[in-house]
Formats: C-alpha cells, sequence, structure tokens
C-alpha cells in the first residue's frame, strides 16, 4: 500500500475520532445527564462547601444565598440518591436522597427538570429560613444579610446567624436548613455600648438642625417657648444649646434628657412696642424612635 492511501486511512480515522469527541461533548453539554447524576452532582456540590460549585450544577440560585453559603458552620455528607422516579413527559423527575448534616440523617425529595437542555435541580434543593428579631431588621450570616421577619431560600447546610449590624448590636444563633423544608427561628439580640454613643451622635446632629433658627418654634424638636402672652408677632427666635439631651435607648426607641436650652426671641410686643426676650430650660428632654438596618441605626424624633 502506498504512503499516500495510508495517510489518507490515517486522516480518515483522525476525522472519526475528532467527530466522535464532538458528539460527545455536544451531548455532555446538553441532555446527556440522567436525573440520577444531576441530583449527585447538586448534593456533591453541597458537600464539598464550594458556592461556585453548587452554581454550576444549574440550580437557580442567589447572590446572596451563595455568599451565605460559602460561611457555612457544617455542609451535608455522605449524601446518596435512594430512588429516582421519571414523570411521563420525560421533561421531569422525582430523585429521593439521604445525606447527614450535624451528626443526623436527613431525607429529601428533589424535583429536577430539563433547563438549558440539561437536568437541574429545582427550588426544592433549597430550604426557607424565617430569622426573628428581638431588635433589628436585619440579620447576617457571614457577609450576606437578609431581612429578619421574612422567608429567605438558602441552600442546605447549618448557618451561624448574628443580629445586623454587628457593631452595635449582640446576639447569634445557628439555623439547619434542609432541602424543602420551611425553618423558622428567634434570634435574641441586645444593644451594643457602641449603638448608644452612635444614637447620641446622631441625635446631637438632628438637635443642631432643630437649633438653626427661624421665626417658628420646629416641631419634632421638644422645644416649648412661652411666647404667646408676651408677643404678638415673632421675627426670629435664636437658640443656644449650653448642654445637650443625654440619651438613653431601648430596643424600640429612645428618651433623651437632662439638656439646657436658651432661646432668645425679637419680635412685636402684646402693647405694638418691640420685644427681645430670652428663655431658657434645664430640663429640655426629647423622645423619639430607633430602628436598625443593616448598615446602622436611624433616629426619628416625636
Amino acid at each position: 500500500m502506498s504512503r499516500a492511501r495510508w495517510w489518507l486511512l490515517g486522516g480518515v480515522a483522525g476525522l472519526v475520532v475528532v467527530v466522535a469527541a464532538g458528539l460527545w461533548l455536544w451531548s455532555s453539554t446538553n441532555r446527556s445527564s440522567t436525573p440520577e447524576d444531576a441530583a449527585l452532582a447538586y448534593v456533591q456540590a453541597l458537600e464539598s462547601g464550594d458556592a461556585d460549585a453548587v452554581a454550576a450544577t444549574g440550580i437557580d440560585v442567589s447572590d446572596t444565598a451563595l455568599v451565605a453559603f460559602a460561611a457555612a458552620t457544617a455542609f451535608i455528607e455522605d449524601s446518596e440518591v435512594t430512588t429516582v422516579r421519571r414523570e411521563d413527559d420525560d421533561t421531569s423527575a422525582v430523585v429521593a436522597i439521604s445525606f447527614r448534616l450535624d451528626g443526623k440523617t436527613h431525607t429529601a425529595q428533589l424535583t429536577l427538570g430539563i433547563v438549558d437542555d440539561r437536568w437541574s435541580v429545582d427550588a426544592t434543593g433549597l430550604g426557607t429560613l424565617t430569622v426573628e428579631t428581638t431588635i433589628g431588621s436585619d440579620v447576617a450570616i457571614g457577609d450576606a444579610t437578609v431581612p429578619a421577619e421574612t422567608a429567605a431560600l438558602l441552600l442546605p447546610a447549618t448557618y451561624a446567624l448574628a443580629a445586623a449590624p454587628e457593631t452595635l448590636l449582640e446576639g447569634g444563633s445557628a439555623a439547619l436548613v434542609l432541602p424543602g423544608v420551611k425553618t423558622t427561628t428567634t434570634l435574641d439580640v441586645v444593644l451594643r455600648q457602641e449603638a448608644t454613643a452612635v444614637a447620641q451622635a446622631q441625635l446631637d446632629t438632628l438637635l443642631e438642625t432643630c437649633a438653626a433658627g427661624g421665626t417658628e418654634v420646629p416641631d419634632g424638636c421638644g422645644i416649648r417657648i412661652p411666647w404667646g402672652t408676651e408677643f404678638r408677632e415673632v421675627d426670629a427666635i435664636r437658640y443656644r444649646i449650653d448642654t445637650a439631651p443625654v440619651i438613653a435607648l431601648t430596643p424600640a426607641g429612645f428618651t433623651a434628657e437632662g439638656g439646657v436650652l436658651v432661646a432668645t426671641v425679637t419680635g412685636t410686643a402684646q402693647n405694638g412696642e418691640a420685644r427681645t426676650t430670652t428663655y431658657r430650660t434645664d430640663s429640655w428632654s426629647v423622645r423619639g424612635d430607633l430602628a436598625f438596618t443593616a448598615d446602622g441605626l436611624l433616629l426619628s424624633v416625636w
């Protein structure tokens, strides 16, 4: 046989190999996986604790859930598929799994469907966690933040919960999130000393605005000036804060007492003459509401 023929045969064989490889690649990126394969890939990604590996399985999961998963304190282990049931239309399936988490054996049923030409686990692969807090509107899970009192979809794992913001609030607990299970837990939260300092600084800023002066007594500043019996008309009011009220916090609000405020009123007296009178109070106080967000706290003065 000539060299040319050997070259031709070799080229044909190479072409067959290339075509075969191309077909395998096409099928593996489309509907090559079975529901069992896809379910195993998902639970094995959960076992690895690798958020990127979980996302690569095709499950629809939020960025918040992935960030929280990266901070999980325990992951599932010893997972296995126990049964597989395909639906009649062959586009959905139910896969039963078992696994261990926190030293206990658990079971779950994962529903899978065809997404982008491959089998993927749907929301049954996630768990729902609702955290009720005594103070604050948010809960921290690692670098992630989820709203309190609201069901959050998370990946199966064990999570350490902390009050948010952690610089102002103290409180923590653990939560077990299982596939397809709704879990509710309570986070007991207390105020850190730093919260009082931050609130006092914010109140001082608000009261400086109250004391900016003008022709009317500002609302929501705890300022009362008995000028009505002495003045027919007020042209200007100037304030001087000698001592700011000292704040005291409660879980839902605050009081601030012991302030010293001086107000100088200029205008027309009841008899029609020009008049200037200075009023002073040594018991200036304000009250209001207190709200914590993921980033800090907000005061609203009554």
